[in-house]
């Protein structure tokens, strides 16, 4: 009996499976950063916010290329920065779709803010 035969075949049936959870895993930590960032980018928007720098908040969102926008929240108005990963995994894109949208907020009193 040829048993290397058979560990050929075994291994060709399993290496695209284990290349597919490879790029996914990857796609999976590339949205975990971007997430990441998106948080930072909140904290820096909030506090340019709070200062009433609207300008810079606008330099800044054009320079990373973010979506931001400010909703009423009570005594509240809520931050919201939204951006996409592109996720390029076969099956993980039929999941989430080509470009997946993270999102990130924050609230901020009333008073800090300037309207």
């Amino acid at each position: 009996m040829n048993d290397k035969g058979q560990a050929l075949i075994e291994f060709i049936l399993v290496v695209p499976i284990l290349l597919l959870i490879f790029v996914a895993l990857i796609d999976i930590g590339n949205i975990f950063i971007k997430k990441y960032e998106l948080n930072n980018d909140l904290s820096i928007i909030s506090e340019l916010y709070e200062n009433n720098q609207t300008k810079e908040i606008a330099a800044y969102v054009s320079k990373e290329n973010i979506s931001y926008k400010i909703e009423p929240n009570g005594n509240f108005e809520k931050i919201i920065l939204e951006d996409k990963v592109q996720v390029n995994a076969p099956i993980l894109s039929n999941v989430l779709g080509h470009n997946f949208k993270i999102k990130t907020e924050k609230n901020v009193y009333k008073e800090a803010s300037h309207e």
